[in-house]
């Protein structure tokens, strides 16, 4: 058995379009007899650059692509099973990191942002080997450090807010670093509706538009766009994001539908809104690692 690393095939996955997204799992081979080649893919590794923010990832499935056709989408860890007799003895797999869009099951697919690795390999039936896979961010792709709250808290909340959104240093609480945003609702501080003050984002996009956040919560929260023109703004929530029992959770919401439909936008600002549910004598949200992706 051999170890493959991959960091010596990258390639951008601006470069490479994704054929048969509507194919799930691995379902999608034909069986054939003989012993497959196995590739076996434990984890994929998130690296980003320094200054592209913390390396947090949700990264669930490989997405994997022969030179002619799509393979399948395989959770991880991943054992995929390889046709040495269709593929030849020696082919090229091109494999993609796969995410939830907005953190639904049925939305599985490639995330637009992670570079594609590209993999030489020499099959034989009853062969194994296991790729040591790593991704960041491709070369064209534009990272925002929107919010990370380490040294500032850009969310501002309304005047109609009966709860504020506040940095925490709590071990107990924090997510990454040394500070986060915490949010915390009773029967006295019921309503929360905030938005980043004045940071006048420009989303516009030849490609997709993402938002990428950390959070762990009690209660449900929603997230959403602030869209401004020369002459109105429209709060737009986008998506509630239910509890999860106070554990860690990481979402990648896609964007472009809102960016797609407001074209006379001059900026917009990102907006985290939470009302008191009364589950809990007193509940939280805790948020971190804001991050707005685009291909400008």
């Amino acid at each position: 058995m051999k170890t493959i690393h991959s960091v010596l095939f990258r390639v951008s996955a601006g470069c490479f379009k994704v054929v048969g997204c509507a194919i799930l799992l691995s379902g999608c081979i034909e069986p054939w007899d003989g012993i497959p080649h196995f590739l076996h893919i434990e984890d994929i590794v998130f690296n980003p650059d320094v200054n592209q923010g913390e390396a947090t990832s949700r990264i669930e499935e490989v997405w994997v692509y022969s030179e002619t056709d799509v393979i399948g989408a395989f959770p991880l860890p991943a054992d995929i099973p390889l046709n040495p007799t269709n593929l030849g003895e020696s082919t090229t797999l091109t494999l993609s990191a796969g995410i939830r869009a907005n953190a639904i099951s049925s939305t599985r697919q490639p995330y637009p942002f992670y570079d594609v690795v590209e993999v030489p390999i020499f099959l034989e039936f009853g062969g194994r080997d296991t790729l040591d896979m790593t991704v960041g961010y491709t070369d064209w792709t534009e990272v925002v450090i929107a919010e990370d709250f380490e040294t500032a808290n850009r969310f501002e909340p309304a005047n109609t807010s009966t709860a504020d959104i506040v940095r925490t240093q709590s071990e107990q609480l924090v997510l990454s670093g040394t500070s986060s945003g915490l949010v915390v609702l009773d029967a006295n501080h019921q309503t929360l509706i905030s938005s980043t003050n004045e940071q006048q984002y420009n989303l516009r996009s030849n490609g997709p538009v993402w938002l990428e956040l950390d959070y762990a919560c009690t209660q449900p929260f929603w997230i959403g766009l602030y869209v401004k023109d020369a002459v109105n703004a429209l709060r737009i929530p986008i998506l509630a994001l239910n509890s999860t029992e106070g554990e860690r959770n990481k979402i990648y919401l896609d964007l472009d539908p809102v960016v797609r439909t407001t074209p006379d936008a001059t900026h917009y600002e990102i907006t985290l809104d939470a009302y008191y549910d009364g589950s809990a004598d007193s509940t939280t949200v805790v948020v971190d690692n804001f991050k707005l992706l685009r291909y400008p």
